[in-house]
């Protein structure tokens, strides 16, 4: 199949099925929430960045899930069989990641148990051996071989996972950041392919544009003001699809740059101790922050005039900037 209409039928399908998925979620959510108040509490977060109090339905993430999986699985009929097993694990990596995000939302896992279990997503991508665990260092490879298989492979799910959960909270920034990092991988991988044929395969393009499409699908409803939210299955399943994409592309280092804005934040939430939130005050529609920097949303509070939908657009700004970074890079040493 022409590799350009497998790809716009990828980005299509995961798309329309998200969009539809979310859009009657958050009508069933709705409906439940007029019937019985008490018992669907736990599907509605309050929108902190308001005034007063604003509840909208949470679980959005669900339909990324929804929107991701009906697109993998339709590209299954198109690809090589070589790719269909990579395929396969990435999407039971999502599946996974969606069941441990959803028992977060529902039950409130305590921070210790949030770090750990995102690592048992990454045991489909352990057991087809994917990715290739070669170092490149100085002109030299180092095979770090089953020392890249069983622990850096769930290290870089778990960090993921976590990445993009710990830089969120407003309108538009999870899903957004999420395209963006998704659009970025899709290019570095269409680059790599025109220029080592062979090596590189539809994989990891299918994967970044099935979650690139439901991301954009998802942002539709999540844009400011939000009538959803990804919740935490939102946010571990974009995650765990960028690291998919980039473990079985062998892209580890573009997707490092590609998530510099979440690991700068990962080091200003250790400087803070991980005590401190996202947020600031709302003051006649503008968002403060006077204590100590903890978070890059902060040092927007701080140093610029800003409200909730101008911080996510800065943030996402920064977020294309490293994007751009990413894709350079493939030609740093060549």
């Amino acid at each position: 199949m022409n590799r350009l209409f497998l790809f716009l039928l990828v980005l299509a399908s995961s798309f329309i099925a998200t969009f539809l998925g979310t859009d009657i979620l958050i009508r069933k959510l709705i409906f439940l929430n007029e019937k019985k108040p008490e018992e669907s509490r736990i599907f509605f977060g309050q929108d902190m960045a308001k005034p007063g109090i604003r509840l909208v339905p949470t679980m959005g993430g669900l339909a990324i899930t929804f929107g991701f999986g009906f697109s993998l699985l339709l590209s299954l009929k198109f690809v090589e069989s070589g790719s269909i097993i990579n395929l396969l694990a990435g999407l039971v990596t999502i599946l996974l990641i969606t069941i441990i995000g959803f028992t977060d939302d529902i039950l409130i896992v305590r921070k210790m148990w949030r770090i750990i279990l995102p690592g048992i997503a990454a045991l489909p991508l352990i057991v087809v051996d994917t990715g290739v665990p070669t170092l490149h260092l100085l002109n030299h490879e180092i095979n770090l071989g089953y020392l890249y298989t069983y622990l850096l492979i769930p290290i870089g799910v778990i960090a993921c996972a976590n990445f993009i959960n710990i830089l969120a909270g407003f309108n538009g920034l999870e899903a957004g950041s999420g395209a963006i990092a998704c659009a970025t991988i899709f290019s570095a991988s269409i680059i790599l392919m025109k220029l080592e044929p062979g090596k590189y395969s539809v994989t990891t393009p299918i994967i970044a544009l099935a979650m690139l499409g439901a991301c954009l699908a998802f942002l539709v409803f999540n844009w400011y003001p939000a009538k959803t939210f990804p919740g935490n299955v939102g946010t571990y399943v974009i995650g765990a699809a960028i690291a998919s994409a980039v473990i079985i592309g062998d892209m580890e280092k573009i997707g490092i740059i590609a998530l510099a804005p979440q690991i700068i934040e990962f080091f200003l939430k250790i400087r803070g101790g991980f005590k401190a939130g996202n947020f600031g005050t709302l003051v006649n529609g503008t968002l403060t922050y006077k204590d100590r920097v903890t978070s890059l949303t902060h040092l927007f509070m701080k140093y610029a005039k800003v409200n909730e939908k101008t911080l996510v657009l800065y943030l996402l700004g920064l977020q294309t900037i490293f994007g751009f970074l990413a894709v350079w890079s493939i030609f740093w040493y060549r």
